[in-house]
């Protein structure tokens, strides 16, 4: 009798675990079914992505593939190889972009870009600016075309000094966006005086003479003007 009992538990423990086991495999297959339709959304919007190349980045950060046709890139270009001194340039550089320029990079005037110089991606702009290492790059692109652009080697020399590596990134994108600024004041932010402005010191007159001091007192026009090889009365 305990026997027929105990088997009836286990028969009876069976039919509720494989109860349990359909009813939650129903409640996945139900999940599984109201998810569909929007993973396959997402999944047609990834390869609609792919086939257009790629996805445009906000907050002035560009993808592998664009281009603007008015801005200043600010590229940081690396190796396959990366070292802590490398990553610190990049980390510095952007700290520095994104702080002082971050109204530039919202509008897309000022756009920062990472490339891989031994890539395919980036192997093309890196022998262009003749990138042999990790540097920073500032581009300035008018109508689609590289205007002007300047490799700032001396990164790697400031990399140490965070106030001064700012200072110099925030210096050379200032000077690359507003050039004819740049050129019309000297480094120092000092303008120079015209001509015109400077005016020759104003000598003393008659009036400005201490008639005090014999030595300074004006000579009379009366003194008759002695012969040659004569000397002036000593006056008493």
């Amino acid at each position: 009798m305990e026997l027929r009992n105990a088997i009836a538990v286990c028969l009876i423990t069976l039919f509720c675990a494989t109860l349990v086991l359909l009813m939650a495999r129903w409640l996945d297959l139900q999940a599984a079914s109201r998810l569909e339709p929007q993973l396959a959304r997402i999944v047609e919007e990834l390869e609609a992505i792919r086939k257009s190349g790629g996805m445009a980045l906000g907050s002035g950060v560009a993808a592998e593939n664009e281009s603007p046709d008015d801005a200043l890139m600010v590229y940081y270009f690396h190796g396959n190889v990366r070292c802590a001194t490398c990553t610190s340039i990049e980390s510095q550089t952007r700290d520095a972009v994104e702080s002082t320029f971050a109204s530039q990079l919202e509008s897309g005037e000022v756009v920062w870009k990472i490339l891989n110089y031994e890539k395919p991606e980036g192997e093309e702009l890196g022998k262009r600016f003749d990138v042999l290492m990790p540097v920073v790059v500032l581009a300035r692109m008018k109508g689609g075309q590289i205007d002007d652009w300047k490799r700032l080697d001396e990164v790697w020399a400031l990399v140490g000094n965070s106030s001064a590596f700012s200072q110099f990134i925030e210096q050379e994108i200032g000077r690359m966006l507003e050039p004819e600024q740049a050129e019309a004041t000297p480094a120092d932010g000092s303008t120079e005086a015209t001509v015109a402005d400077s005016a020759p010191p104003e000598l003393p007159g008659p009036e400005s003479v201490d008639e005090s001091n014999p030595l300074r007192a004006p000579v009379s026009a009366d003194l008759p003007i002695p012969a040659d090889g004569a000397s002036l009365p000593v006056p008493q």
